[in-house]
């Protein structure tokens, strides 16, 4: 189990670094491994030659997992704030 003091004190040092710095660094290697599985999959699997068509889903995937991806952490971001605050507010 953790330790729920350990924990907050975490978090406390992750929230003087801001909520964008959160959601870069929790965001970016969902988006990059996403970028390279689209890149890996027709390299192994297309018989076509890598063209246009391939780059430019290989970039829309890009801003689409973006997208989602910071979305998602700013909800993770606001989630452990609540959180933080319920326990501060709490002692």
């Amino acid at each position: 189990m953790k330790d729920p003091d350990i924990e907050f004190s975490k978090w406390k040092l992750e929230r003087r670094k801001g909520s964008l710095s959160f959601a870069v660094r929790t965001s970016f290697p969902a988006v990059i491994g996403m970028m390279i599985g689209r890149t890996i999959e027709p390299l192994f699997m297309s018989e076509t030659a890598w063209g246009w068509a391939q780059t430019t889903d290989v970039l829309m995937s890009g801003v689409w997992g973006s997208i989602g991806a910071i979305s998602v952490s700013f909800v993770i971001w606001c989630w452990r704030e609540e959180k933080y605050k319920r326990h501060i507010a709490r002692f």
